[in-house]
């Protein structure tokens, strides 16, 4: 599957250690921060991974999955959710991530770097994020379509 990653300088190191483990995994990365710069600012960091350059629905597509990582977590998820066609939620759980994947048909995930110093823990989110499907049952279709 290929994955766009993208983090402010809070979430850089948690991203780092995150793309590691899925190139491992056999996915292919894109990583639209590559380079630590300090005080990059979360709003332009999650408008990389949304949008193309007239500020539409981009890399994603319809498809594609992305991850943003900033210090919270929240001020990524904010500046994604503004853009139509992007679904993001911000992890806290394994259980939290796979709910909003079935009911909410997620296609970004936002973790902080704050607070996900426990790598397994994100590793474990990440992984239930990419492996759980949305879910059929017509609520949470009719829901999703109700979004816009």
């Amino acid at each position: 599957m290929q994955i766009y990653l993208a983090a402010d300088h809070a979430g850089f190191a948690l991203k780092d250690r995150l793309k590691a483990h899925l190139i491992k995994q056999g996915h292919k990365i894109v990583d639209l921060t590559p380079v630590f710069k300090d005080g990059d600012d979360y709003p332009l960091v999650a408008k990389k991974l949304t949008t193309d350059n007239k500020g539409r629905l981009g890399r994603l597509g319809r498809s594609g999955r992305g991850l943003l990582l900033c210090g919270s977590g929240i001020g990524v998820c904010i500046a994604a959710n503004r853009v139509k066609g992007i679904r993001a939620a911000v992890g806290h759980t394994p259980e939290e991530v796979k709910l909003a994947r079935e009911h909410d048909d997620i296609n970004v995930l936002c973790l902080s770097g704050w607070n996900h110093k426990d790598k397994v823990k994100a590793i474990k989110m990440v992984n239930v994020f990419l492996k759980t499907k949305r879910s059929p049952a017509s609520r949470h279709v009719r829901r999703v379509k109700q979004l816009g």
